[in-house]
Protein backbone atom coordinates (compact mmCIF):
# COMPACT_ATOMS: atom_id res chain seq x y z
CA UNK A 1 0.00 0.00 0.00
CA UNK A 2 1.28 3.48 -0.84
CA UNK A 3 2.10 5.63 2.19
CA UNK A 4 -0.23 8.51 2.87
CA UNK A 5 1.10 12.05 2.95
CA UNK A 6 -0.43 13.35 6.20
CA UNK A 7 -0.32 17.11 6.78
CA UNK A 8 -1.08 18.61 10.19
CA UNK A 9 -1.93 22.27 9.67
CA UNK A 10 -4.59 24.87 10.28
CA UNK A 11 -3.61 26.60 7.03
CA UNK A 12 -5.88 24.23 5.17
CA UNK A 13 -6.31 26.16 1.92
CA UNK A 14 -2.58 26.36 1.24
CA UNK A 15 -2.14 22.67 2.08
CA UNK A 16 -5.03 21.73 -0.23
CA UNK A 17 -3.67 23.78 -3.14
CA UNK A 18 -0.21 22.26 -2.66
CA UNK A 19 -1.66 18.74 -2.62
CA UNK A 20 -3.63 19.37 -5.81
CA UNK A 21 -0.57 20.81 -7.54
CA UNK A 22 1.32 17.64 -6.60
CA UNK A 23 -1.38 15.48 -8.19
CA UNK A 24 -2.00 17.71 -11.25
CA UNK A 25 -5.50 16.36 -12.02
CA UNK A 26 -7.42 17.28 -15.16
CA UNK A 27 -10.59 17.78 -13.12
CA UNK A 28 -11.38 18.37 -9.44
CA UNK A 29 -14.48 17.01 -7.72
CA UNK A 30 -15.38 17.82 -4.11
CA UNK A 31 -17.56 15.39 -2.17
CA UNK A 32 -19.43 16.66 0.92
CA UNK A 33 -22.65 15.97 2.74
CA UNK A 34 -25.37 18.63 2.74
CA UNK A 35 -24.35 19.98 6.17
CA UNK A 36 -20.69 20.41 5.26
CA UNK A 37 -21.70 22.00 1.96
CA UNK A 38 -23.30 24.80 3.97
CA UNK A 39 -20.99 25.09 7.00
CA UNK A 40 -17.50 24.42 5.61
CA UNK A 41 -17.34 24.32 1.80
CA UNK A 42 -17.91 28.08 1.21
CA UNK A 43 -14.94 28.86 3.50
CA UNK A 44 -12.66 26.34 1.78
CA UNK A 45 -13.69 27.53 -1.66
CA UNK A 46 -13.10 31.19 -0.79
CA UNK A 47 -9.62 30.61 0.65
CA UNK A 48 -8.30 28.18 -1.97
CA UNK A 49 -6.84 29.39 -5.26
CA UNK A 50 -7.86 26.20 -7.08
CA UNK A 51 -11.33 25.35 -5.76
CA UNK A 52 -13.30 27.85 -7.85
CA UNK A 53 -13.28 25.43 -10.80
CA UNK A 54 -14.14 22.33 -8.74
CA UNK A 55 -17.38 20.41 -9.22
CA UNK A 56 -19.31 19.94 -5.97
CA UNK A 57 -21.05 16.62 -5.24
CA UNK A 58 -23.34 16.49 -2.19
CA UNK A 59 -25.05 13.54 -0.54
CA UNK A 60 -27.35 13.24 2.48
CA UNK A 61 -25.59 13.26 5.88
CA UNK A 62 -25.42 10.44 8.39
CA UNK A 63 -23.97 6.94 8.43
CA UNK A 64 -27.29 5.45 7.29
CA UNK A 65 -26.59 7.14 3.92
CA UNK A 66 -23.18 5.50 3.52
CA UNK A 67 -24.77 2.99 1.19
CA UNK A 68 -24.92 1.75 -2.38
CA UNK A 69 -27.56 4.32 -3.32
CA UNK A 70 -25.26 7.21 -2.34
CA UNK A 71 -22.27 5.52 -4.00
CA UNK A 72 -24.25 5.24 -7.24
CA UNK A 73 -25.17 8.93 -7.01
CA UNK A 74 -21.48 9.85 -6.64
CA UNK A 75 -20.44 7.73 -9.62
CA UNK A 76 -23.22 9.28 -11.72
CA UNK A 77 -22.04 12.78 -10.77
CA UNK A 78 -18.47 11.90 -11.73
CA UNK A 79 -19.60 10.62 -15.13
CA UNK A 80 -21.90 13.58 -15.77
CA UNK A 81 -19.12 15.96 -14.74
CA UNK A 82 -16.73 14.51 -17.29
CA UNK A 83 -14.36 12.84 -14.82
CA UNK A 84 -11.52 10.75 -16.28
CA UNK A 85 -8.98 8.42 -14.69
CA UNK A 86 -6.76 11.48 -14.26
CA UNK A 87 -9.32 13.44 -12.22
CA UNK A 88 -9.19 13.78 -8.43
CA UNK A 89 -11.73 13.83 -5.63
CA UNK A 90 -11.54 15.90 -2.43
CA UNK A 91 -13.39 14.15 0.39
CA UNK A 92 -14.45 17.05 2.63
CA UNK A 93 -16.37 15.97 5.69
CA UNK A 94 -16.64 13.42 8.47
CA UNK A 95 -15.87 9.72 8.51
CA UNK A 96 -18.90 8.85 6.42
CA UNK A 97 -17.63 11.09 3.61
CA UNK A 98 -14.02 9.87 3.71
CA UNK A 99 -15.24 6.24 3.81
CA UNK A 100 -17.64 6.45 0.88
CA UNK A 101 -15.55 9.04 -0.97
CA UNK A 102 -12.44 6.90 -0.81
CA UNK A 103 -14.43 3.84 -1.91
CA UNK A 104 -16.12 5.50 -4.88
CA UNK A 105 -12.89 7.20 -5.99
CA UNK A 106 -10.93 3.94 -5.71
CA UNK A 107 -13.42 2.03 -7.84
CA UNK A 108 -14.28 4.70 -10.45
CA UNK A 109 -12.42 3.84 -13.68
CA UNK A 110 -10.34 1.41 -11.58
CA UNK A 111 -9.23 4.19 -9.30
CA UNK A 112 -8.73 7.95 -9.30
CA UNK A 113 -6.65 9.84 -6.75
CA UNK A 114 -8.37 11.37 -3.76
CA UNK A 115 -7.51 13.73 -0.91
CA UNK A 116 -9.10 13.41 2.52
CA UNK A 117 -9.88 16.65 4.34
CA UNK A 118 -11.64 15.59 7.56
CA UNK A 119 -13.85 18.17 9.25
CA UNK A 120 -14.63 16.19 12.42
CA UNK A 121 -12.38 14.95 15.21
CA UNK A 122 -13.53 11.37 14.60
CA UNK A 123 -12.66 11.35 10.92
CA UNK A 124 -9.34 13.12 11.54
CA UNK A 125 -8.16 10.53 14.04
CA UNK A 126 -9.76 7.46 12.48
CA UNK A 127 -11.56 7.16 9.15
CA UNK A 128 -9.45 9.57 7.05
CA UNK A 129 -6.17 7.82 7.89
CA UNK A 130 -5.06 4.28 7.15
CA UNK A 131 -6.52 3.42 3.77
CA UNK A 132 -9.74 1.66 4.78
CA UNK A 133 -12.70 2.69 2.61
CA UNK A 134 -16.18 1.28 2.29
CA UNK A 135 -19.94 1.43 2.52
CA UNK A 136 -22.60 -0.27 4.63
CA UNK A 137 -24.60 -3.04 2.99
CA UNK A 138 -27.61 -5.12 4.04
CA UNK A 139 -27.64 -3.40 7.44
CA UNK A 140 -24.00 -4.30 8.17
CA UNK A 141 -21.26 -1.73 8.84
CA UNK A 142 -18.53 -1.33 6.20
CA UNK A 143 -19.48 -4.62 4.54
CA UNK A 144 -18.24 -3.58 1.07
CA UNK A 145 -14.91 -1.78 0.65
CA UNK A 146 -11.27 -1.76 -0.37
CA UNK A 147 -7.89 -0.86 1.11
CA UNK A 148 -6.95 2.33 -0.72
CA UNK A 149 -5.03 5.21 0.89
CA UNK A 150 -5.68 8.84 0.05
CA UNK A 151 -2.76 10.53 -1.68
CA UNK A 152 -2.92 13.28 0.97
CA UNK A 153 -4.74 13.72 4.29
CA UNK A 154 -5.03 17.31 5.52
CA UNK A 155 -5.72 17.31 9.25
CA UNK A 156 -6.70 20.48 11.08
CA UNK A 157 -8.79 21.55 14.05
CA UNK A 158 -10.17 24.75 12.53
CA UNK A 159 -13.56 23.27 11.59
CA UNK A 160 -14.23 21.68 14.99
CA UNK A 161 -16.10 24.77 16.20
CA UNK A 162 -19.01 23.63 14.02
CA UNK A 163 -19.25 20.32 15.95
CA UNK A 164 -21.75 19.43 18.64
CA UNK A 165 -20.54 18.12 22.01
CA UNK A 166 -21.43 14.51 21.17
CA UNK A 167 -19.35 14.66 17.97
CA UNK A 168 -16.26 15.87 19.86
CA UNK A 169 -16.69 13.15 22.47
CA UNK A 170 -17.19 10.56 19.71
CA UNK A 171 -13.82 11.46 18.18
CA UNK A 172 -12.09 11.60 21.55
CA UNK A 173 -13.19 8.01 22.23
CA UNK A 174 -11.06 6.84 19.27
CA UNK A 175 -8.12 8.84 20.67
CA UNK A 176 -8.57 7.10 24.03
CA UNK A 177 -8.55 3.77 22.20
CA UNK A 178 -5.22 4.71 20.59
CA UNK A 179 -3.95 5.57 24.07
CA UNK A 180 -5.04 2.20 25.45
CA UNK A 181 -3.16 0.25 22.76
CA UNK A 182 -0.05 2.47 22.92
CA UNK A 183 0.99 3.21 26.52
CA UNK A 184 -0.29 4.14 29.95
CA UNK A 185 1.40 7.55 29.63
CA UNK A 186 -0.43 8.31 26.37
CA UNK A 187 -3.76 7.18 27.82
CA UNK A 188 -3.41 9.25 31.01
CA UNK A 189 -2.37 12.35 29.06
CA UNK A 190 -5.68 12.11 27.21
CA UNK A 191 -7.68 11.29 30.35
CA UNK A 192 -6.19 14.36 32.07
CA UNK A 193 -7.42 16.65 29.26
CA UNK A 194 -11.00 17.82 28.72
CA UNK A 195 -11.92 17.50 25.03
CA UNK A 196 -14.56 20.21 25.42
CA UNK A 197 -12.09 22.74 26.84
CA UNK A 198 -8.94 22.13 24.74
CA UNK A 199 -7.88 25.00 22.48
CA UNK A 200 -7.31 24.39 18.77
CA UNK A 201 -3.50 24.22 18.90
CA UNK A 202 -3.38 21.86 21.90
CA UNK A 203 -5.98 19.64 20.26
CA UNK A 204 -3.91 19.57 17.06
CA UNK A 205 -0.91 18.44 19.13
CA UNK A 206 -2.89 15.64 20.81
CA UNK A 207 -4.43 14.71 17.47
CA UNK A 208 -1.04 14.46 15.79
CA UNK A 209 0.26 12.15 18.53
CA UNK A 210 -2.84 9.97 18.20
CA UNK A 211 -2.70 9.77 14.40
CA UNK A 212 1.01 8.89 14.57
CA UNK A 213 0.13 5.83 16.67
CA UNK A 214 -2.27 4.66 13.97
CA UNK A 215 0.12 5.53 11.14
CA UNK A 216 2.94 3.52 12.74
CA UNK A 217 0.73 0.46 13.10
CA UNK A 218 -0.73 0.77 9.58
CA UNK A 219 2.77 1.15 8.08
CA UNK A 220 3.85 -2.10 9.77
CA UNK A 221 0.70 -3.98 8.76
CA UNK A 222 -1.24 -2.21 5.96
CA UNK A 223 -3.65 -5.06 5.18
CA UNK A 224 -4.53 -6.11 8.75
CA UNK A 225 -2.73 -9.45 8.81
CA UNK A 226 -1.29 -8.94 12.29
CA UNK A 227 -0.70 -5.97 14.61
CA UNK A 228 -3.19 -3.70 12.81
CA UNK A 229 -5.95 -5.77 14.39
CA UNK A 230 -5.13 -3.90 17.61
CA UNK A 231 -6.83 -0.85 16.05
CA UNK A 232 -10.07 -2.84 16.14
CA UNK A 233 -10.20 -2.68 19.95
CA UNK A 234 -13.81 -1.90 20.80
CA UNK A 235 -14.93 -2.26 17.19
CA UNK A 236 -16.17 -5.86 17.08
CA UNK A 237 -18.73 -5.25 19.80
CA UNK A 238 -19.07 -1.59 18.80
CA UNK A 239 -20.01 -2.36 15.19
CA UNK A 240 -22.60 -4.85 16.43
CA UNK A 241 -24.12 -2.13 18.59
CA UNK A 242 -24.04 0.33 15.67
CA UNK A 243 -25.71 -2.17 13.35
CA UNK A 244 -28.42 -2.84 15.96
CA UNK A 245 -28.97 0.90 16.44
CA UNK A 246 -29.28 1.43 12.67
CA UNK A 247 -31.74 -1.47 12.42
CA UNK A 248 -33.86 0.19 15.12
CA UNK A 249 -33.72 3.51 13.29
CA UNK A 250 -31.82 5.15 16.17
CA UNK A 251 -28.19 5.47 14.99
CA UNK A 252 -25.50 6.27 17.56
CA UNK A 253 -22.18 8.11 17.06
CA UNK A 254 -19.38 5.74 16.05
CA UNK A 255 -17.11 6.76 18.92
CA UNK A 256 -19.82 6.12 21.49
CA UNK A 257 -20.26 2.59 20.12
CA UNK A 258 -16.47 2.06 20.19
CA UNK A 259 -16.33 3.24 23.83
CA UNK A 260 -19.10 0.82 24.77
CA UNK A 261 -17.33 -1.87 22.73
CA UNK A 262 -14.07 -1.25 24.63
CA UNK A 263 -15.88 -1.81 27.94
CA UNK A 264 -17.47 -5.03 26.66
CA UNK A 265 -14.15 -6.33 25.30
CA UNK A 266 -12.23 -5.40 28.47
CA UNK A 267 -14.80 -7.33 30.52
CA UNK A 268 -14.40 -10.30 28.16
CA UNK A 269 -10.62 -9.95 28.55
CA UNK A 270 -11.13 -10.36 32.30
CA UNK A 271 -13.55 -13.29 32.13
CA UNK A 272 -11.68 -15.22 29.41
CA UNK A 273 -8.05 -14.10 29.74
CA UNK A 274 -7.67 -13.06 33.36
CA UNK A 275 -7.23 -9.31 32.71
CA UNK A 276 -6.86 -7.79 36.21
CA UNK A 277 -10.00 -6.21 37.67
CA UNK A 278 -8.15 -3.30 39.28
CA UNK A 279 -6.89 -2.21 35.82
CA UNK A 280 -10.29 -2.90 34.29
Amino acid sequence: MNQQNILFTNNTAQALDTAINNIRPNGIFVLTDKNTAVNVWPQVKAESMLMSEATLITINPGDTNKDLKSATLIWENLINGGATRHSAMICLGGGMITDIGGFTASTFKRGIKFINMPTTLLSAVDAAVGGKTGINFNGLKNEIGVFSPASHVIISTRFFNTLQKRELLSGYAEMLKHGLINSAATFHKLIDSDPLEIDAEHMLELLKASVEIKRRIVTDDPYEQGIRRALNLGHTAGHALESLAMKKGKPVPHGYAVAWGCIIELILSHTHCGFPTNTL
